[in-house]
């Protein structure tokens, strides 16, 4: 039998470049290096969520908050923060239940009962735990006790994943399950030991399914995060001496040294905060651009003919009165801008400690930008541009702000890139032995993200109706990974079935996943509503 200190060095990810073992999904004896040395803190795994979920949205969301009036826009606004704010805790209870489970070796945790997490259907076919038999009405109200209560001592004290010092360690199993939501799917769908009905209903489809909305929705956020940096190179060089797409080569220069930063430890350190401080002194110029347009209009001259006094109660009266179409496609918006759960599996894969730090590094990130949304949204005035940046004269002050942008762009392009590159990595890329890449992590690293730069690139400048692409497609994207995932995967945990509402015990997941399924169809019809517009 291994001591605890022998276990506790097991729990702990390698450092840059040591060397994981451990078997991959299938029993794929490959290894895999973790460059991450696990030392997160919670302040910056907080920066982190921020200079990914803050972006450019921010910039658009004054004029989504007009669309559906002051009040009704950031009292929507607020809803969504408590609401993210469970669907992040939920998602991190359900991977420190899988670690747990893996971590014990037994088929449940010792303090529970087998039906505490439900029987699989008889007919073996996957269902994803919407069987009739998925466990009792009180499964929800037991997890979350299991997730508090369950964790001895013992397994506290293994959490830690990085002794000072460490050079060459191995990774548990538990972290391969826990990185991302591929790992976390297949630990709860396929994984015999961790799944929650001993692998009765082992199937590989959720991940697949997982699989191509995890990598659809952040390559089109890369590509549309270069066109943003094109468009911000343009402004810091003059639009009238430069074409978009030589301005996307030269943004994509420190997009790509940036991407180059293996591990979101190293991106949380520094380059969050000079990201969010870049974000912040664009905002504080376009807001006070905003302000001086409007004491100009002010000063300036009156209108006294008739018919311009009626032209202009018109427009404003067709401005106070939106569209239907157009009022869901503002919710949609909103709701996205505050989306956080994408990237939280893999922050709260490089923490020091795991168990209770992501949700309270998401709480600090939810409270600091929705006090700068609200703060934004008040200060932009009456009739907001539909991009703030817009606000902004031509002018040094508007190529200096373009720089700014750049560099807030090119950081939570950097972010995604991780996620994307260290899954891909993981997945199947470290297999290859073309020119020794198997054995040289930071070549291969190197090449992966050019050629995930490069193809983002191509595709963002390629295609015509990009942008309608990304409305579209982030529309299908966005709610699954940010809301609706979360809440299946952990009635999964459950045994309860994910659109069933069986007790009281279950309604919060319930309700989450009903307000997800609700969301998705708003920013489905403006997206479509969009697109029509557009063609």
């Amino acid at each position: 039998m291994p001591s605890s200190a022998q276990k506790s060095d097991s729990r702990r990810s390698g450092s840059s470049g040591s060397s994981q073992g451990g078997r991959h999904q299938d029993g794929d004896d490959a290894s895999y290096s973790d460059h991450s040395p696990n030392d997160l803190t919670i302040v910056s795994g907080a920066a982190l969520i921020m200079a990914d979920c803050l972006g450019t949205g921010i910039l658009a969301l004054p004029a989504d908050i007009h669309v559906l009036g002051l009040g009704v826009g950031l009292t929507f606004l607020l809803l969504n923060l408590p609401i993210n704010l469970y669907a992040g805790t939920i998602l991190s209870k359900t991977a420190t239940w899988v670690e747990d489970r893996l971590d014990e070796c037994s088929p449940v945790p010792a303090d529970l009962e087998l039906d505490d997490y439900g029987e699989s259907a008889d007919n073996g076919s996957g269902s994803g735990g919407e069987d009739d038999n998925g466990g009792d009405d009180d499964n929800e109200h037991e997890l979350e006790a299991a997730a508090n209560e369950s964790t001895t001592l013992e397994q506290r004290q293994r959490r830690p994943n990085t002794a000072a010092g460490s050079t060459s360690t191995e990774q548990h199993p538990s972290e391969v399950h826990t990185t991302d939501f591929l790992g976390l799917t297949t630990a709860l769908y396929h994984n015999p030991t961790s799944s929650p009905d001993d692998g009765k209903t082992r199937t590989l489809w959720p991940t697949r399914l997982v699989a191509a909305i995890y990598y659809v929705n952040i390559f089109l956020v890369l590509g549309n995060y270069i066109l943003v940096m094109s468009h911000a190179v343009r402004s810091m060089m003059g639009e009238e001496n430069i074409c978009l797409p030589t301005a996307g080569i030269i943004a994509s220069i420190l997009m790509y040294a940036l991407a180059q930063l293996r591990t979101m430890a190293n991106l949380g350190r520094s380059a969050s905060v000079i990201s969010l401080t870049a974000l912040f002194l664009v905002v504080g110029i376009c807001l006070a651009s905003i302000e001086e347009g409007e004491l100009g209009i002010d000063e300036g001259e009156n209108y006294e003919d008739g018919e311009d006094n009626e032209v202009i109660a018109s427009s404003e009266s067709a401005a106070s009165s939106p569209s239907v179409s157009r009022q869901l496609a503002a919710i949609a918006s909103i709701g996205f801008a505050v989306g956080s759960q994408k990237l939280l599996l893999n922050i709260r894969h490089e923490m020091a400690v795991k168990e209770n730090a992501s949700p309270k590094a998401l709480g600090i990130a939810l409270f600091i930008y929705g006090a700068v949304y609200v703060a934004v949204c008040v200060l932009a005035g009456d009739n907001p541009p539909s991009l703030l940046f817009d606000a902004i004269d031509e002018g040094p002050i508007r190529k200096f702000a373009g720089f700014l942008l750049w560099i807030h762009v090119a950081v939570s392009y950097a972010i995604n890139s991780q996620a994307l590159t260290s899954s891909i990595d993981r997945v199947m890329f470290h297999r290859i032995g073309l020119c020794g890449l198997k054995h040289k992590d930071r070549r291969r690293w190197a090449l992966l993200t050019f050629l995930i730069s490069t193809s983002s690139y191509l595709v963002a400048n390629a295609i015509p109706f990009f942008k309608d692409l990304v409305a579209l497609i982030g529309a299908l994207t966005s709610v699954p990974l940010t809301l609706l995932l979360p809440a299946i995967l952990y009635r999964r945990v459950a045994g309860i079935p994910a659109f069933v509402l069986k007790s009281r015990h279950d309604l919060k997941s319930y309700l989450l996943v009903v307000f997800s399924l609700v969301f998705l169809l708003c920013g489905l019809f403006g997206a479509l509503d969009s697109i029509e517009l557009d063609w």
